[in-house]
């Protein structure tokens, strides 16, 4: 739980980037949830620190369910919010696709679009060990993100070929 001033945002924004990037779940606003992990703990210290020098409060409380419906609805809500990432992560992976498609038939088989598109599978590449980062209970969703990221790599590979022989290189 932590309250931080209004003003400058900057502050708050910081503390929600680093929960979130962490994977917690927020229960209320400035009130959320992460599993009792040493790496965890070591960064909401600093978290925590950091907080209050900037003249807010923050409490760490460790709780403990002994009741496990309850455990069981919290694990599943972690792991939604995990899937919720990773299907964005697989819009992004059907747009490369639609895009190296339309590149194709319109004939655009040019160095500038395979570095463009070489540019979006970079960051699906950087973009998926973060969402499995925060994935703290291991939602579902990650072995299909894996499977369409692969897709992706296929279909860029396959691109990249079609490029190098339209411009007559050989690949």
């Amino acid at each position: 739980m932590y309250k931080v001033p209004a003003q400058p945002s900057t502050q708050r924004v910081y503390v929600w980037r680093k929960l979130k990037g962490w994977g917690a779940l927020y229960l209320q606003q400035s009130v959320c949830v992460l599993p009792h992990r040493e790496d965890l703990q070591q960064h909401l210290a600093e978290l925590k620190t950091d907080i209050t020098a900037g003249g807010g409060e923050a409490d760490l409380l460790t709780i403990w369910i002994d009741q496990p419906e309850q455990n069981a609805m919290l694990v599943n809500r972690f792991q939604q919010q995990a899937d919720q990432e990773y299907q964005e992560f697989l819009g992004q992976c059907r747009d490369l696709h639609s895009e190296l498609s339309e590149e194709r038939k319109i004939g655009n088989l040019t160095f500038a679009e395979l570095e463009e598109n070489e540019a979006e599978l970079n960051k699906l590449r950087s973009w998926l060990p973060k969402i499995h980062a925060r994935d703290l209970f291991d939602a579902q969703g990650y072995s299909q993100a894996i499977e369409a990221f692969k897709a992706c790599e296929l279909d860029f590979l396959l691109f990249s070929e079609q490029v190098y022989e339209a411009e007559g290189i050989d690949s």
